[in-house]
């Protein structure tokens, strides 16, 4: 699965597999994938995951 990651700071966004989001994000991947089922987004400190592919 890929995750679309936006950086808080500079608006970029980047696809990425869901493991690296979370090493990005540092979170759990299982963390990151509840949240978006639940939520449809995943928010860390400087990042937001906000749509799964």
């Amino acid at each position: 699965m890929h995750i679309l990651i936006r950086d808080k700071r500079t608006g970029n966004e980047e696809w990425m597999p869901l493991e690296a989001a979370a090493e990005v994000m540092e979170l759990d991947a299982t963390e990151i994938e509840w949240a978006l089922e639940e939520f449809g987004e995943c928010q860390s400190v400087d990042h937001i995951a906000i749509e799964p592919e």
